[in-house]
């Protein structure tokens, strides 16, 4: 790749033994015409710790695309990222490494399931090329359902929007377990992969979030489309896949008129906001019927 002597520092933590592997050690690598020569030391960093407190690491994107390298048994070899399926086994051993000016490259062990989703969404959009990704919202039933919606990036619209979904799909339904937020990929044939993201991070290591009940489906709103995304398995990955199909179903909240109520002194007095001859609020809010 045209890299001569380019010194590389990876970060904490090569040997992921289990989901509970401890950081033991750095790791330093020098690749000298494209061979990684790597050797480790003594971790140089949190010598305080709460195993308690679960932590992200910041990621801070870099515009130009990283070189990613598979170092399993300090043998590295460059590989190509096309999907987040390849970065959410607990136990893999890659490497990404990002100029910070000329030829000079800082590499570090990917940490994936120590980002954010906020920063796995910068971190994959700025390294897989060809695919969109975004996060969707989800409501979790006691019966393992989940009705999700797109976030579009509004958070004063992206709950409403939520909830007006899981009305429409499940109008009586009269109880929520719980909400999620799942991280998508959508491939330019409208094919989409959600994962689901099943770890909390710990300074000790990841630990297995808690299993609910899950259903092998999903509906999720996104854009005109409802879109039902089947639980899947690939390798090591698991999440739920699914793509476009054209309907002519219109999915439009129920009910004509929307009131905005004001309580005092035990009394309720209610405005309508949108009278008859004027636009829906829906509209606005980019609901629209396909």
């Amino acid at each position: 790749m045209g890299l001569s002597l380019i010194s590389l520092v990876i970060a904490q933590n090569i040997l992921f033994v289990s989901v509970n592997s401890l950081f033991s050690k750095d790791v330093y690598c020098i690749i000298d015409k494209g061979v990684p020569i790597c050797k480790s030391v003594a971790p140089s960093r949190r010598t305080i710790v709460n195993n308690k407190i679960p932590i992200n690491e910041p990621y801070i994107p870099n515009t130009q695309p990283a070189i990613f390298y598979n170092c399993s048994n300090l043998i590295c070899e460059p590989i190509k990222l096309y999907s987040v399926s390849q970065l959410t086994n607990p136990d893999n051993s890659l490497r990404y490494c990002q100029k910070e000016h000329l030829e000079n490259y800082n590499c570090q062990i990917l940490k994936y399931h120590f980002m954010k989703n906020i920063d796995k969404l910068l971190f994959l959009k700025n390294n897989i090329p060809d695919k969109e990704f975004y996060l969707v919202n989800c409501m979790v039933y006691p019966d393992g359902g989940h009705i999700c919606h797109r976030n579009n990036g509004s958070d004063n619209q992206g709950h409403a929007k939520l909830v007006d979904t899981a009305n429409i799909v499940r109008p009586l339904e009269d109880n929520v377990l719980s909400q999620d937020e799942y991280l998508c990929e959508e491939s330019k044939e409208r094919n989409i992969a959600c994962d689901l993201n099943r770890y909390v991070p710990y300074i000790s290591g990841l630990k297995q979030k808690e299993p609910i009940i899950s259903d092998d489906k999903i509906l999720l709103k996104t854009g005109t489309y409802l879109v039902t995304l089947k639980y899947t398995c690939v390798g090591s990955w698991c999440g739920y896949v699914g793509n476009y199909s054209q309907t002519r179903r219109a999915y439009n909240p129920p009910g004509g008129s929307i009131y905005r109520c004001y309580y005092a002194k035990q009394q309720q007095i209610c405005k309508e906001l949108y009278p008859s001859g004027k636009k829906s609020v829906y509209n606005e809010r980019d609901w629209l019927s396909t």
